[in-house]
């Protein structure tokens, strides 16, 4: 923790009205009043389930001195000792605060935010490997780790809060670091996630039908992509679109950044072609350079093009061949087309697709490139508590497209997972006589696959990817996809 004078903190933050003295010295900024201690700021806000409001006098009773809110209870005592800081929305004013308390850091370091449906965490690692490889000192904020230079920092959340990500580049940059690459979620947009933050680029990937639960419709959903591009990017910002997405031209309208656009079929700022495909990735050539890029399906030549050229926007153009070099050291990323080869021949994939676009793309590239002979089974199921219109087109997709489909259980939280499962057969009546198979019990309709699988067939074990909870009832069950996978094999079990 670090010391700051509440006037500096204070500082461009529309204030209503101070009660108490500003003469103070603040050594740590909260939203949670759990892990308030002595001479702390408690941020007092209405989330979706809470109100931080009912949490002050508790705040107060752990040492807190300064609170930031929108009203003060009744039953709170005006002390001496405690400052008052009354604002219009403490969630529109937490990024600022976090941002003045941590130094504001993306002054001081350039941040690239990524959003899109599918491929923000292949991108943003892809950007912090080919930028540590090339010694340019990064950052990773990603759903699956935060990485200062080499170091993965443990972390309690996935997705972390405003006040955690400034802490996180105010460290980086005491480090050295010279860039950050940052998930940009459609939650943390509306949800002012990522207020007080200075982007230097932005990267959209592609927009399809994903967390309508939240949204309610497609169009809301589309518009706070935009806001990302229109509020946080500057004249001073680029913005990089992928041109062959169908909805490019919105991302595209209103911009006040640099405009810079990539795709296969639309080709922009460099010439792509994609020579061969194998199961251990592509062969490109790419502005006259062919080499090797170790991630398999078309939608990964997407996510390195724009790594590509976000790359060579940052940095000098004479660097594009060492670039280009060093993208073929990419390590496949965790839970992201991760794969198992058992010693009789059967190849298992486990994947984070969760959604009909993601799930669809991947199953059609492991389609195009498996044997003839060989068989595709795919082990998917559909978070509970979470956009239900999305389970009989997920269901329909695996169906249409494998020779084996067995539906389970993924993060059913607080939903029947037999209810999840009845909503994904919901297409039934346009079924064949493919086998259809459901067991609930993940692990073993992991473990049945297995041992139906002959040499040659492909395993795709779907929906989780790098996740290691089943998130059960409100309970977190340790559970890993790929964990498990090894497990059974470090059993023998036989075939």
């Amino acid at each position: 923790m670090m010391n700051k004078s509440l006037k500096f903190i204070l500082q461009d933050i529309p204030v209503l009205k101070i009660i108490g003295t500003n003469n103070k010295l603040i050594k740590g900024i909260s939203t949670d009043s759990k892990s308030i201690q002595s001479n702390m700021m408690f941020i007092a806000y209405k989330g979706q389930t809470k109100d931080g409001h009912d949490f002050i006098e508790e705040s107060i009773k752990k040492g807190a001195t300064v609170i930031i809110c929108e009203k003060i209870p009744i039953y709170c005592i005006i002390h001496h000792k405690i400052t008052y800081v009354l604002v219009k929305n403490s969630i529109d004013i937490l990024g600022k605060i976090a941002s003045n308390y941590y130094d504001n850091p993306t002054k001081k370091i350039k941040l690239i935010g990524i959003t899109g449906t599918n491929g923000k965490t292949t991108v943003s690692s892809i950007l912090y490997q080919l930028f540590y490889h090339l010694e340019e000192k990064p950052l990773l904020i990603s759903t699956i780790a935060i990485i200062i230079l080499n170091k993965q920092l443990d972390t309690i959340h996935t997705t972390p809060n405003i006040i955690d990500i400034n802490k996180y580049l105010n460290l980086s940059i005491k480090k050295g670091c010279k860039y950050a690459f940052m998930e940009v979620s459609s939650h943390g947009i509306h949800q002012n996630r990522i207020n007080g933050l200075f982007f230097f680029g932005g990267i959209l990937t592609n927009i399809t039908h994903d967390h309508l639960d939240y949204h309610k419709s497609f169009n809301h959903y589309i518009s706070i992509k935009k806001t990302f591009f229109e509020k946080f990017l500057t004249r001073h910002s680029f913005a990089l679109i992928n041109a062959d997405d169908q909805y490019s031209h919105i991302m595209t309208q209103n911009l006040l950044a640099k405009l810079y656009l990539y795709g296969i079929i639309h080709q922009y700022n460099c010439k792509i072609k994609i020579i061969h495909q194998t199961f251990n990735g592509h062969l490109l050539m790419i502005n006259g350079y062919k080499f090797m890029f170790p991630l398999i399906g078309k939608f990964n030549v997407y996510n390195l093009l724009a790594s590509y050229i976000t790359a060579t926007i940052l940095l000098d153009d004479k660097k594009k061949i060492i670039i280009l070099k060093n993208l073929k050291n990419i390590i496949p990323i965790k839970g992201r087309c991760e794969q198992f080869i058992t010693s009789y021949g059967v190849r298992i994939i486990v994947d984070y697709a969760h959604n009909p676009d993601g799930l669809k793309n991947l199953l059609i590239s492991v389609n195009n490139l498996k044997s003839q002979t060989s068989k595709l089974l795919c082990i998917i199921g559909c978070g509970g508590n979470r956009d239900k219109t999305k389970r009989p087109l997920m269901g329909q997709i695996v169906y249409n497209i494998c020779d084996i489909s067995i539906f389970t259980s993924d993060n059913p939280r607080n939903e029947d997972p037999e209810e999840i499962l009845y909503d994904m057969k919901k297409f039934i009546l346009f079924t064949t006589k493919k086998v259809l198979l459901t067991i609930v019990d993940r692990e073993k309709a992991i473990k049945s696959a297995i041992k139906m699988a002959k040499a040659k067939d492909i395993i795709l074990i779907l929906g989780k990817g790098h996740e290691n909870y089943q998130e059960i009832q409100g309970t977190r069950y340790p559970f890993n996809d790929m964990i498990v996978v090894k497990k059974f094999f470090n059993k023998k079990i036989t075939h």
